[in-house]
Parts: C-alpha cells; sequence; structure tokens
C-alpha cells in the first residue's frame, strides 16, 4: 500500500492519525486486559463454576438417579 504524497502536510497529517489509531489501540489493549484480569478473580471463576454446576451437573445428576429409581420397578 504505497501512498504517493504530494506535500509533507499530507505526510504529517497521515503520521498524527497513525499515532492516534496507535493510542486507541493501546488503551483497547489496557482495557481488554483489565477484563481479562477480572474474568480469572477467585469470586468471578466461582460464580462461573456454579452457574455451570447449575446448568449442566445438577440435571445430569438427576437424570442419573431417577434412573436407577425407575428399574427396580
Amino acid at each position: 500500500m504505497n501512498k504517493k504524497y504530494n506535500s509533507f502536510r499530507e505526510i504529517d497529517e497521515d503520521l498524527k492519525i497513525l499515532a492516534l489509531q496507535r493510542e486507541i489501540n493501546k488503551e483497547y489493549t489496557k482495557y481488554s486486559f483489565q477484563e481479562i484480569k477480572t474474568y480469572f478473580y477467585p469470586f468471578n471463576l466461582i460464580r462461573s463454576f456454579d452457574g455451570f454446576v447449575a446448568r449442566v451437573l445438577v440435571p445430569f445428576i438427576l437424570t442419573k438417579v431417577l434412573k436407577k429409581k425407575r428399574l427396580p420397578e
């Protein structure tokens, strides 16, 4: 992507735009890193595990128990 410039002013404008884009990307990376850190706090991990237990393990265990109770009949 070779752009042809007609003046130094155009070069300066593009450099300013690139510098601003770099700052935006830096801030976005910081924000994303903070979100990842908060996701891995122990309290949040426990909440996620509780949700997993409620959604997956409890129904699985209940179906196993109910199947065992039905067999002797």
